[in-house]
């Protein structure tokens, strides 16, 4: 395949594009320069736009597209138009691919597609009826993945700067299954054994003899088929999530640690904060106990000084009264005393005495009398109860005077008070290094790792599952009673051969593909230029991987090779597929240099890109390919090379000749 010239109209930055993208055998190379936000990813999404279409929705995504000074001058419809040539059958076609969109009265988007093979027209659009638009839709399909498939496209259509990722975590296998199985082709042969499979199960349930067996292995053939859906779609979970993963992990990284640092300032900062609000409290505190010892100043002064000096006097008093026993008699009054009386009398008069000219109440007179005459010798009997009561209160009382508790407390907060003002300003200077960013990403990373584990175990489960299911199935098998059913006999043949011619292809290609990545990576690899010794490509498409040897004989484990080299590492193997693989595709790499040193930017521009394809289209700012240094030793094999200007005022991207004022000898 060979992209021939891109057009464009009203797409993003571009108001009218018209590039000629035409190389030479011994010129492959079309280098398009520009600043950054210059247009050359859009460049890049125009070419893939135009082969695969563009995922337009509503109204909004179709004016996100097109460009913003189209709007009101000119008819508001976005033009893809791709001019390319490849073979089919051996034979050289030219192709015309054009994609419309627009939209309609409703302000829904409407598409329309026309494809010219050598004057032969495939065309249909958003009303064109169902059937013709899929049986032209079936044409325009077919010619675009003959030449190369969308599911391949980002293996020859790439940015450089993701390169690296495909080596991280256990995405390699895939990335190496992905390639090999599908960009060689064997991809084809594993369908076919899938199918055979598929049709082997179907012809066994026929020639079962016994419907309830035919019934089982139906159940279980559907029962496999739903569990291994389940098991694509989860594994098309867990590629998304660890998409997720590696596309944040920088960002993830970057936010852990500025939340953690914000998290220690806001911890400091409600620190300070609850030291001045306990300042507050204090002080209103301190103000409410002084006022308490103002109002009180009798009870916490002069009691104590009053009591201190009285303190022998009733001493003295208490002392009296507590030895005395008249206090004893003090309840008694005359009531009581007849009522004691007339029992004494009348115990008495049953004991014989005669008592008859006795009176209770003059009796009871005399004892009263007897009684207070024995108090008249008591010095301090003039004291009530009461009062005696209230005198030990006063020599007793448990008396504190908090005036040197006060004055302490008032020495503390005028230095903390003080003091204050140097703690708000501390408070300030914390809050303004606290950026207020949005966490959430966080969380989200945070949760997706853990469904990563969990799909894994899930995808380990399902795995487990199929293969019981599938061992069940094993067990089915035609009646030996029978004669022998040569299509059967062919069918449970075909899964197995079809097995092996992919494995048997792997193997032709193997030593190629080893020797061409063992040569490219001493050429290329600056971090291990000329010491690799091998490279091994398993045998098994069930388990493809690679491995890296240095000449001392130690295994370079990928894990450990920096981004650059993991950059480096990617696109060889994606030269060696391309070079093996049954397509023959343009290869176009946007941020060329992505994250390389000087030493692999200088190998990359003088051994990998003038070989890597017959067409190779790099989109490059001028701190990667730089034209004072890196455009000389790439200028021999540029057929094309030309620049994005990008016009602020008119919001659009002029292309003019030549690499940032470097015209190119042709």
């Amino acid at each position: 395949m060979l992209i021939k010239r891109i057009r464009a109209k009203n797409f993003k930055t571009y108001l009218e594009l018209d590039i000629n993208l035409e190389t030479d055998p011994d010129k492959p190379i079309v280098l398009i320069g520009g600043a950054n936000g210059g247009g050359k990813t859009t460049f890049f999404d125009a070419i893939y736009g135009a082969l695969y279409g563009l995922n337009i929705s509503n109204d909004k995504e179709f004016n996100e597209l097109l460009n913003a000074g189209a709007l009101g001058k000119i008819e508001e419809k976005i033009e893809l138009e791709l001019f390319f040539s490849g073979r089919v059958l051996n034979q050289e076609q030219s192709y015309v691919l054009t994609r419309t969109y627009m939209l309609n009265t409703a302000k829904k988007p409407v598409e329309s597609v026309k494809l010219n093979m050598n004057g032969s027209i495939f065309q249909y659009g958003t009303a064109t009826p169902t059937g013709q638009r899929a049986e032209q839709e079936a044409q325009v399909n077919k010619i675009i993945k003959g030449n190369l498939p969308e599911e391949l496209s980002r293996y020859f259509l790439f940015d450089a700067m993701e390169a690296g990722s495909l080596l991280k975590e256990d995405r390699l296998n895939r990335v190496i299954r992905e390639n090999i199985e599908n960009v060689m082709g064997f991809n084809r042969y594993l369908s076919f054994a899938k199918a055979a499979e598929c049709l082997t199960q179907d012809y066994t349930a026929q020639m079962l003899d016994l419907e309830n067996e035919k019934k089982e292995y139906l159940q279980l053939v559907e029962q496999k088929r739903k569990e291994e859906e389940t098991l694509t779609e989860l594994k098309g979970k867990r590629k998304e999530a660890l998409d997720f993963s590696v596309s944040n992990k920088d960002l993830y990284d970057t936010l852990k640690a500025g939340m953690n640092e914000e998290s220690t300032l806001n911890n400091k900062v409600k620190q300070l904060e609850e030291e001045l609000n306990n300042l507050d409290k204090e002080e209103k505190q301190y103000k409410t106990d002084v006022n308490d010892f103002i109002k009180n100043f009798e009870m916490h002064v002069s009691l104590p000084k009053l009591a201190e000096v009285l303190q022998n006097d009733i001493a003295l008093i208490i002392n009296e009264r507590e030895t005395s026993n008249a206090d004893a008699y003090s309840h008694l009054n005359k009531e009581v005393v007849e009522n004691v009386l007339i029992k004494a009398v009348n115990v008495l008069a049953d004991k014989g005495h005669n008592l008859k000219d006795v009176s209770v109440s003059q009796l009871a007179d005399k004892v009263l009398k007897s009684l207070e005459d024995k108090n008249t010798d008591l010095e301090y009997d003039y004291f009530q109860i009461s009062e005696v009561e209230a005198l030990k209160k006063l020599a007793n009382g448990n008396y504190q005077n908090p005036y040197n508790s006060i004055t302490h407390r008032k020495e503390n907060l005028d230095k903390d008070i003080a003091n204050a003002h140097k703690i708000k300003k501390q408070i300030e200077d914390l809050k303004a290094q606290i950026t207020g960013k949005d966490y959430s990403l966080i969380k989200a990373y945070e949760e997706n790792e853990s469904a990563i584990k969990t799909l894994k175990s899930e995808i380990e489960d399902k795995d487990k599952e199929v293969k019981k299911i599938a061992k069940r199935l094993q067990q089915f098998d035609i009646p030996t009673t029978e004669e022998p059913d040569p299509k059967f006999e062919a069918l449970k043949k075909l899964q197995p051969l079809f097995d092996e011619i992919a494995n048997t292809l792997l193997k032709n290609k193997k030593d190629k593909i080893e020797y061409k990545m063992k040569h490219d990576l001493n050429v290329n690899l600056a971090a291990y230029q000329d010491v690799i010794d091998r490279v091994e490509l398993s045998e098994d498409l069930k388990d493809l991987n690679f491995s890296i040897y240095h000449k001392a004989g130690n295994e370079i484990y990928l894990s450990q090779l920096n981004t650059a080299s993991t950059q480096v590492v990617v696109q060889v193997l994606l030269k060696a597929l391309h070079e093996f693989g049954d397509y023959d595709p343009p290869v176009m790499i946007d941020t060329v240099m992505g994250v390389l040193d000087e030493t692999s930017r200088s190998t990359l521009l003088e051994n990998y890109f003038p070989e890597l394809s017959h067409q190779t289209i790099l989109l490059s700012s001028d701190s990667e390919v730089r034209p004072n240094s890196d455009l000389q030793k790439i200028e021999p094999f540029v057929a094309k090379a030309y620049t994005l200007l990008r016009d602020k005022e008119a919001q659009k991207t002029n292309v003019t000749e030549g690499y940032f004022g470097n015209s190119i000898n042709n």
